[in-house]
């Protein structure tokens, strides 16, 4: 079910973007629409926990308004958990394999809202010092993540920064980490244009 209602968001976003390219005529480019391919750095944790990763992505800008693209997630995550004395009582370590795909809506220039539904596989090692026991565990879990950003964009390339958090929350979420709430995703990244369409002539 999760499953299901990730792809949902997915085609709805999609659509959205189509319905948006050929009505919103107002607010169309003059420039020919660019396709972009670059990446984001990803940082994130809290209390005892750290992420860090790569997001490539694949970005297609439909006018001034409006970004849609597609995201790998690529992560490394730290967790430990200690005692009033300091002293650790289990530590873990994740990596992270995930598929998603993100709009932006530019309202203002330079700021825009991003949600981003996509789907995580997560490999756990853990270790627990209070009785020496050790195990690994894979899950999955879908993610909804929603936040806002700050960025450039033109035909000539991108770059962002932006504060999000995961609207599902689940607790098989690399973005929970074993924590009470879920935890904030820090990215910036930058693109440049791979493929750029050709003016039409006057």
């Amino acid at each position: 079910m999760p499953f299901k209602y990730a792809i949902s968001i997915l085609f709805l976003l999609f659509s959205f973007s189509a319905w948006a390219q050929t009505t919103i005529e107002t607010n169309r480019i003059d420039a020919p629409s660019p396709l972009f391919f670059g990446g984001g750095i990803v940082f994130g944790g809290g209390s005892g926990s750290f992420q860090l990763g790569l997001n490539p992505e694949l970005v297609k800008t439909y006018n001034q308004y409006i970004d849609l693209g597609a995201a790998i997630n690529l992560y490394y995550a730290s967790y430990k958990s200690t005692n009033e004395e300091g002293s650790i009582n289990v530590r873990s370590s994740n990596t992270q394999f995930g598929l998603g795909g993100f709009i932006r809506v530019w309202p203002i220039e330079q700021f825009f809202i991003q949600v981003q539904p996509e789907y995580n596989w997560t490999f756990t090692n853990a270790k627990s010092y209070t009785n020496g026991n050790s195990g690994n565990s894979n899950v999955s879990a879908p993610s909804v993540l929603a936040g806002i950003g700050y960025g450039k964009r033109n035909e000539n390339g991108f770059s962002y920064f932006s504060v999000m958090f995961d609207l599902v929350n689940s607790m098989q979420s690399p973005y929970r980490m074993g924590q009470l709430t879920a935890q904030p995703i820090i990215r910036a990244g930058v693109g440049f244009p791979i493929f750029r369409a050709k003016k039409k002539q006057p």
